[in-house]
């Protein structure tokens, strides 16, 4: 069963253990409008690591968003919204709600939609 998650970062390790064909990713950015419509239909879980944008995004979302550190394994069908920051910051910078905010505002900060393909 697919599973949608939403996060603030994406790796290549959320990919697990690549088939030796390998996996397609398809990547796109998606509107606030798009992801608010996405969590209201079905459930998500999330894996933002940072109090700050699970707090933000809960308010710009209007749906609870959690902080939850914990480490996902996408499998093919599996879908991510990631919270993605425009800009690299220094080692160890932790953004308050008001400069996540902030960036989001500025367009610096945007979502973008990762789909699981085989």
């Amino acid at each position: 069963m697919a599973k949608l998650f939403i996060t603030n970062a994406f790796s290549l390790n959320m990919l697990g253990a690549l088939p030796p064909e390998g996996l397609t990713l398809r990547v796109r950015p998606i509107s606030l409008e798009e992801v608010k419509e996405k969590l209201r239909s079905v459930s998500f879980t999330s894996a933002v690591g940072h109090e700050s944008t699970a707090r933000i995004l809960t308010t710009l979302l209007g749906v609870e968003v959690p902080l939850n550190r914990v480490a996902i394994s996408l499998s093919p069908s599996d879908r991510l919204i990631v919270f993605q920051i425009k800009m690299r910051l220094e080692e160890g910078r932790i953004l308050s709600e008001e400069e996540v905010r902030s960036l989001y505002e500025q367009g610096l900060a945007s979502f973008v939609l990762v789909e699981v393909q085989e």
